[in-house]
């Protein structure tokens, strides 16, 4: 399993996702819990995209990475001390760097259980976001705007709701919002194309969504006609996919 990167738990992440990680993980696990740097981010008070720093808060001792010691142990054929993650609250607090008192706060949760196994016990280690300010839904609602030279009034409502239901843990719910926007926009592209010579209606209905999109390459951007299985993940997602399995992807799939 792979760690995401700071950023992307702290702007992508949904709230109450977990992010599970293997105990040799565990310096990923305090980069995200310690994050020192910055990241992009719209910033709600400046009404525009900025860089956000933030506000450094010093690793405990036992949680800062001694490479030196690490390679020293394996050539003595010692096995590299981890350190042993506290469960808890951890809070992060990030500055925009142009206004500087404009913040966004992060609270996320540490969590380490012991599932007790036929033969001894298995360790389920998992992070997860459990508040922010601004919420998950503002920051993405405020970015909506610069869409509407491409969607109707009536899209970018349906965008809207799409985000806050993820922001309030409904992935089946904001995926059919998703996938109302999708089937929209080739229904646009449908009504263009039926101008043009030889189209052929009859076969357009007969087609399944993917050879439609094909059909339609004409008068849709290159990156849904490259990318036409979002609607089955779309309409997986409405027919199949748990919560926690929308949520997962709902990210990408929204700047798809």
């Amino acid at each position: 399993m792979t760690v995401p990167n700071p950023p992307t738990v702290l702007l992508a992440t949904p709230m109450y996702s977990a992010i599970g990680y293997e105990e040799e993980e565990v310096w990923s696990i305090l980069d995200i819990l310690y994050f020192a740097g910055t990241y992009d981010s719209f910033c709600r008070k400046c009404g525009r995209e900025s860089t956000f720093q933030m506000l450094q808060r010093d690793r405990p001792a036992g949680y800062v990475r001694n490479l030196n010691k690490e390679r020293l142990e394996r050539m003595q054929g010692v096995k590299a001390t981890l350190p042993k993650l506290d469960d808890g609250v951890y809070h992060l607090q990030a500055s925009c760097t142009r206004v500087n008192h404009h913040k966004q706060d992060f609270v996320l949760f540490a969590e380490t259980e012991v599932i007790p196994k036929e033969k001894g016990f298995e360790f389920k280690r998992s992070i997860q976001k459990i508040g922010q300010h601004p919420s998950y839904g503002d920051l993405h609602i405020l970015q909506v705007k610069k869409y509407t030279h491409v969607l109707t009034p009536e899209q970018l409502g349906e965008l809207t709701r799409a985000i806050v239901l993820a922001s309030h843990d409904v992935g089946v719910g904001a995926y059919v919002y998703l996938r109302r926007i999708f089937e929209a926009l080739v229904e646009e592209a449908r009504r263009l194309a039926e101008k043009d010579a030889g189209w052929d209606q009859e076969q357009y209905q007969r087609s399944r969504m993917a050879e439609k999109i094909a059909q339609l390459k004409a008068h849709l951007p290159t990156f849904l006609v490259e990318h036409a299985a979002m609607y089955s993940l779309l309409s997986k997602g409405v027919h199949e996919l748990s919560e926690a399995e929308c949520l997962k992807h709902f990210e990408t799939l929204r700047l798809g």
